[in-house]
């Protein structure tokens, strides 16, 4: 980008130089061209060369956003964009050659003028930037919900594993359940788990049912000894 900014203005300055040898500007001092000159309309990029430095900023855009969800109507807005980043471009590097010639009262206006043009250039850039959802916080802002709904997943997945892992284990008289638990050995045969329900019913007595259950048979039954009361969430 830099260098086709500067190849056009070696190509603009080539062409001031020719003119200064033309008659009419012959008897003037360097101070009278040098007003003259930039009274003269700034010249732009042909067609071919706007469209090959919109196209340069683009794949720009395309490298830190993601553009495969914008509207028809996103992507115009984003070449006005496109459009003005440039035009801010070419004006802070005329800015730059006015400075670096001598100050005169009018290139100091001139000066003034072209920075109240940048600031209003710099607002609609900022403003297209909101419109298209695509400023620094409102990346910080989706990378921040992205993260908040990773460690959401990530608490989901984990409570589904402990899940799966686990056994349930109910009162066979009362369907109280009694434990959630995972036995290291849970296919050997003679490992049984014997609880006693303490279970206070409706009139006030309490169930005291002794439930003994095999760890083999609750895996052999997906993790309960008692499908009907277990949810299926569990299962």
């Amino acid at each position: 980008m830099a260098g086709n900014l500067q190849d056009g203005m070696e190509k603009v300055s080539g062409k001031i130089k020719k003119m200064r040898n033309l008659a009419q500007y012959k008897d003037m001092t360097d101070e009278e061209f040098d007003e003259a000159m930039n009274q003269k309309p700034i010249e732009l990029d042909s067609s071919e060369e706007l469209e090959q430095r919109i196209e340069k900023k683009l794949a720009e855009f395309e490298r830190d956003y993601d553009l495969s969800e914008l509207k028809i109507n996103d992507w115009d807005a984003l070449r006005a964009l496109i459009q003005a980043h440039l035009t801010l471009e070419d004006y802070e590097q005329f800015l730059f050659k006015i400075r670096s010639d001598s100050l005169t009262e009018n290139r100091i206006l001139s000066m003034d003028k072209l920075h109240r043009v940048m600031s209003d250039l710099r607002s609609d850039i900022s403003k297209l930037q909101g419109d298209l959802s695509i400023t620094r916080k409102n990346r910080k802002a989706d990378q921040d919900a992205s993260l908040e709904d990773y460690i959401q997943s990530l608490k989901e997945k984990a409570k589904k594993f402990y899940e799966s892992k686990m056994s349930y284990i109910f009162c066979e008289k009362c369907s109280m359940l009694l434990a959630t638990t995972w036995v290291l050995y849970g296919k050997e045969e003679g490992n049984k788990v014997i609880l006693i329900c303490n279970r206070t019913n409706d009139d006030g007595s309490i169930c005291g049912h002794k439930n003994i259950v095999s760890t083999s048979e609750l895996l052999k039954n997906g993790g309960t000894n008692n499908k009907e009361v277990t949810p299926e969430s569990m299962l």
